[in-house]
C-alpha cells in the first residue's frame, strides 16, 4: 500500500483520541474537496463543441428539404443514373432497405420533431 493508502487508512482507523487533530484533518479533507468542485466549476463546458470554435449556421433544414426534392419525391429533379452516382446503389434498393429498418425498428418512424 502507497503512503497515501496509509493516510487514508489510518485517517479512517487511527485510535487517535486526540479530537482536535481529527477535527483538523475532517477540515482539510472538507477544503480540500471544495477547491477540487471549484476547480471543476471553473472548466469550461463545451457540450460537444470544440473550444474556440464559433457556431455556423449551415442551414441544414434548407438542405435536407433540397435533397429530399432532388432525389427523394415522387418526381425528383435528378434521373435514376444521377440517383445511382450519389448514392452508390439503385433508388429501388434504398427504397427497400428503408421500408425494412422502417418496420423492424420504430425509433426510425419519422416523428413530429420540437419545431413543430
Amino acid at each position: 500500500m502507497n503512503s497515501r493508502g496509509k493516510a487514508i487508512q489510518h485517517f479512517f482507523n487511527g485510535d487517535s483520541d486526540d479530537d482536535d487533530l481529527h477535527q483538523q484533518r475532517v477540515a482539510m479533507a472538507i477544503r480540500h474537496h471544495t477547491f477540487l468542485l471549484q476547480q471543476y466549476a471553473q472548466q469550461s463546458k463545451h457540450d460537444g463543441s470544440v473550444a474556440g470554435c464559433e457556431y455556423k449556421n449551415r442551414k441544414r433544414e434548407k438542405h435536407h428539404k433540397s435533397l429530399m426534392e432532388d432525389y427523394f419525391c415522387e418526381r425528383p429533379l435528378y434521373p435514376p443514373v444521377d440517383f445511382r452516382t450519389r448514392f452508390r446503389m439503385r433508388r429501388e434498393l434504398f427504397h427497400r432497405i428503408f421500408n425494412n429498418v422502417v418496420a423492424h425498428e420504430p425509433y426510425f418512424i419519422q416523428k413530429i420533431d420540437a419545431c413543430g
